[in-house]
């Protein structure tokens, strides 16, 4: 028996139903009719251009059009933390359906869905303290990617430092650690101490920060009170710009805090200094050196009962929730004035002095703790300070007043009325000039 050869069939041949008998139905060798033949379509070539749109893709409302991506940038009221903020800002884009990640796969739409997490994706460019305000890059979608860039720029701030005391977290949240009297401060004096940090310095981190050790953030730490698994060395930032703005100011309205740190809060902020200052006097930081020396000093003046309870890791009786009145309700009642001079060692007077506040504008690296800038001049000035107000005016090419989103219209104004400029500059970059 001779079989026959057939040609392969090309991948647009298309099957026809035949209703009269063929010549392959007549064979003898046919033992199953068939009732099919083949007829073969001629194929015309395509090209990109001419190639029809698939009605499937454009017709079919299941399929979601591309989501948008980019960065911009908004302004962070003070009292709240960057994440929170963050989530604010998602929770009011899901409105709108070109804000949503159409491109996540099935695991991950499920995963935000059982964490409740919001369906517009969005991280942001680095942190802000929750006590500050200001520019908080944000980024959607693909736009998260490019955060990193954001994270390595430089920013501008503008601090007000309130002089009298330090505190445990260098801001007006901590708890007392020092009072020294701010009687004779001066612009001049604060200007000489200003000129050695410019440029490249070496800074210790503030101990209540996310800086993470041994997989812990270092405010974990802090906050339980706990030793760290190792010394945190001094990290090098570049301060380009720090310059006074206006005078010294004696009548304003910043109060000093009143709780005093605890015992063991004052233990852990001194071993935690004092090995950050070991490193700075070994690379020839002669401030570092005069406040180990200072250190060294007051430790050897507390009592043996202090020093027992530090070594115990106790807490003495009367340190837990004791308050230091910077100005007592009554100013006539001696007992209060007394006491709080006979701790620091300060006359009454100097306790119920105003205390100064002095407002700076300084222009730094990334990785620069604007914290640790104001207590490091302060002390190098022979006194104490902490950061009374804090607010980031510029990041990278975002500048407050210019092309960031206020917070009045995130938190009080229908996403409507903000969307269009936020579309506007994840579209177009932060130097595009926007039109109304």
């Amino acid at each position: 028996m001779q079989l026959r050869n057939l040609p392969l069939l090309p991948t647009n041949a298309i099957f026809h139903r035949q209703t009269r008998p063929s010549i392959r139905q007549s064979s003898p060798f046919c033992s199953t009719p068939s009732t099919l033949l083949l007829k073969i379509n001629p194929r015309i070539p395509q090209s990109a251009t001419t190639r029809p749109i698939d009605p499937y893709t454009n017709n079919n409302p299941r399929t979601a059009p591309p989501s948008m991506s980019g960065t911009f940038a908004v302004h962070k009221p003070a009292g709240v933390s960057s994440a929170t903020f963050m989530e604010t800002v998602q929770r009011k884009m899901e409105a709108d359906s070109e804000f949503i990640n159409t491109s996540m796969t099935r695991e991950e739409r499920q995963k935000r869905k059982r964490r409740k997490m919001p369906k517009v994706k969005m991280g942001h460019g680095g942190t802000l303290d929750p006590a500050a305000d200001g520019v908080l890059v944000l980024g959607v979608n693909e736009g998260t990617k490019r955060l990193g860039d954001y994270l390595n720029c430089s920013k501008t701030y503008e601090v007000v430092a309130h002089f009298g005391c330090s505190t445990t977290t260098y801001d007006a949240e901590g708890s007392v650690l020092d009072r020294v009297s701010t009687t004779d401060i001066t612009k001049e004096m604060i200007e000489q101490v200003l000129q050695h940090f410019r440029g490249e310095i070496q800074q210790i981190p503030p101990i209540y920060s996310a800086l993470k050790i041994g997989g812990s953030k270092l405010y974990e730490y802090a906050r339980n009170l706990e030793s760290l698994p190792r010394n945190i060395s001094p990290r090098p930032v570049t301060i380009h710009s720090l310059e006074i703005m206006g005078d010294i100011l004696y009548d304003h309205e910043y109060m000093l805090p009143t709780k005093k740190a605890t015992t063991d809060e004052k233990f852990q902020e001194r071993v935690f200094r004092d090995a950050g200052l070991k490193e700075l006097v070994k690379l020839g930081n002669k401030y570092a050196e005069m406040e180990l020396r200072c250190l060294g000093d007051k430790g050897s003046s507390e009592s043996a009962t202090e020093r027992e309870s530090l070594a115990l890791g106790a807490e003495p009786p009367d340190a837990e929730g004791e308050v230091l009145v910077e100005h007592p309700v009554n100013i006539g009642e001696p007992e209060s004035d007394q006491l709080v001079a006979a701790q620091q060692n300060l006359s009454a007077a100097e306790i119920t002095a105003p205390h100064p506040i002095v407002a700076f504008r300084a222009t730094v690296s990334s990785g620069t703790y604007i914290r640790s800038l104001v207590h490091d001049i302060a002390i190098a000035m022979g006194a104490r300070a902490h950061v009374a107000k804090l607010t980031r005016t510029r990041q990278g090419d975002w500048e407050v007043g210019k092309n960031i989103i206020p917070a009045d219209d995130i938190e009080g104004k229908d996403l409507s009325e903000w969307a269009p400029k936020v579309k506007f500059y994840m579209k177009n970059g932060p130097l595009a000039e926007y039109e109304q």
